[in-house]
């Protein structure tokens, strides 16, 4: 009798599992669609504005939305309501406790790429320092228990850059991409872009330092990092410009499997780089060995 209802309890659990994560996947799903819609603007906004308005309940959704919303709006240089966005933005929803009292980001790592890297760096293209002096702000309440993430790291390295503060965080990019950041969390998807972004921003400094054999060594990266959207953005908006030889290639479908790995349009981070390969932002695994212990504690 007890073994056939420890299997009826087994049995619910597991399609209670199986109909938590199908939900999840529909959520991820939503995000990525409206993510690759970017380049239509109306469309986009549409989208997004959707997600808004159905995830009242959902607080990890409603939260994400409104960071999507956030780049949407930077990207295409629309920011007039882009301060009341960012005060809805409750940035705390993002984040995970864990079983052991850690703080984490999760899943939700793609989120904080945009919020501490890729959104701040289109405000610097666009000349808002303004908007990312709020970005920066609006980040203050999380920074202390992210210090170990390696995507806020990488962030107050590259404010440097922006800033022209100390040595616009070149000492780090260089520990970055000789591969000395065992100390950080980090998702597995994300490092290949994490190491791109290091690599371009140390490239503009070897240019404006005039050190053409440093900058020849970031140029097999460079080539790299420009057959994706976010990468092709971020080298337009330090002026690096690209040997005409390793043009850009058409349009093709977004975000699918059987995509070249050269997409320009390309917005959800698939990145070349072997560590990231066929990389997906919204699955990214979190891979440091410390917390993987944690979680099972």
């Amino acid at each position: 009798m007890w073994m056939s209802i420890l299997l009826y309890v087994l049995v619910i659990y597991m399609v209670f599992n199986i109909l938590r994560n199908s939900k999840a996947q529909k959520r991820r799903q939503v995000l990525v669609e409206c993510v690759n819609s970017i380049k239509e603007k109306d469309v986009f906004f549409e989208k997004v504005n959707a997600i808004i308005a159905g995830s009242s309940e959902d607080t990890n959704l409603l939260n994400k939305a409104y960071v999507i919303k956030l780049w949407g709006m930077a990207y295409h240089s629309e920011y007039e309501e882009f301060d009341a966005t960012l005060e809805l933005l409750n940035v705390d929803a993002l984040l995970t406790t864990k079983k052991n009292g850690q703080v984490s980001i999760g899943q939700n790592e793609d989120s904080f790429f945009y919020l501490y890297l890729g959104i701040p760096n289109i405000l610097y293209r666009d000349h808002r320092e303004d908007l990312l002096d709020h970005m920066i702000e609006k980040m203050q309440g999380v920074n202390s228990v992210l210090s170990s993430q390696l995507v806020y790291a990488l962030s107050v390295e590259v404010n440097k850059f922006y800033q022209k503060e100390e040595d616009l965080g070149l000492a780090f990019y260089q520990k970055l991409l000789e591969g000395n950041y065992a100390e950080y969390s980090y998702a597995k998807s994300m490092i290949g872009l994490y190491k791109s972004i290091a690599n371009a921003t140390a490239a503009r400094i070897y240019l404006d330092q005039n050190d053409s054999a440093k900058y020849q060594d970031c140029e097999g990266l460079l080539k790299d990092f420009n057959l994706s959207g976010v990468g092709k953005r971020w080298l337009e908006t330090l002026n690096i410009v690209l040997p005409e030889e390793n043009p850009v290639p058409e349009t093709t479908e977004e975000n699918s499997e059987e995509t070249p790995a050269g997409d320009e349009d390309k917005e959800t981070f698939r990145i070349t780089n072997e560590s990231a390969k066929n990389a997906d932002v919204i699955d990214a695994e979190v891979v440091k060995e410390e917390e993987k212990k944690e979680d099972q504690e």
